[in-house]
């Protein structure tokens, strides 16, 4: 409220073509360091924060939107956390590193965070639905892949996740990265590039069938109603016969 009436003051002062320029400060979690292998330097260390990266996708038989991987990484506090500058690894081990010991707390939190992205992409697609196809970039043109960054804020003594941006291709190297890093040191291989595949196969296909005539025998039953959502789906034109 009192940022609201500090802009509403400025802005019945400003001549023609001022403005004014609105950024919002998160404050970061100060995440404990981790033991020294050797002597501590001399100096206190500087506090440190957490970034996480989502990577969603269409995925078919699956929910719209529904989470592909998490890759987080750690940097200094005063600076952003950037992909590339800091080696990924996984929400549970970031977790446990940065305090998190109760697994039941890191459960929550990796729960919060899906339930968040999955409603960042949920919102995109409301919003590109609305679109035309000149305003989406073509006819065909939809987000079938989607990376939502997110920062780990401290608020009221609470892990709050914070929503910094939405991208594609720099979570998709960021969680790629972490997933091959994870198989250099013997953990199982993981999802992703399964889901991935499944995810441009099956848009692929989509793809080769929109516009085409099938022939439905013996349609028009309660039972038959998944052909028309499933011909809806996929661009489809049903000619039913024997109804």
């Amino acid at each position: 409220a009192a940022v609201a009436q500090a802009v509403g003051a400025w802005l019945g002062g400003l001549r023609e073509e001022d403005s004014v320029l609105l950024e919002a400060l998160v404050p970061t979690t100060c995440l404990p360091m981790p033991p020294p292998r050797k002597a501590p330097a001399l100096g206190r260390p500087p506090p440190w924060d957490g970034r996480g990266g989502t990577l969603l996708g269409r995925c078919p038989h699956a929910r719209v939107g529904m989470s592909l991987q998490v890759a987080c990484g750690v940097g200094r506090a005063e600076a952003p956390v950037r992909h590339g500058v800091a080696l990924p690894q996984g929400l549970d081990s970031s977790l446990q590193q940065w305090g998190v010991v109760a697994p039941g707390q890191r459960q929550a939190l990796a729960t919060r965070l899906q339930e968040a992205a999955e409603a960042a992409m949920a919102a995109l697609l409301a919003a590109e639905a609305e679109l035309s196809p000149q305003q989406r970039g073509g006819a065909h043109a939809r987000t079938d892949i989607l990376g939502v960054d997110f920062l780990l804020a401290c608020v009221d003594d609470t892990l709050e996740l914070v929503a910094l941006s939405a991208n594609s291709q720099q979570c998709l190297e960021t969680c790629l990265l972490a997933e091959a890093m994870g198989r250099t040191v013997g953990e199982p291989p993981g999802d992703l590039a399964r889901l991935l595949a499944e995810t441009l196969l099956h848009r692929a296909q989509c793809h080769l069938v929109e516009g085409k005539d099938i022939l439905l025998i013996g349609a028009g039953g309660v039972s038959k109603s998944f052909v028309w959502e499933a011909a809806r789906d996929y661009g489809l034109r049903v000619r039913g016969l024997g109804w």
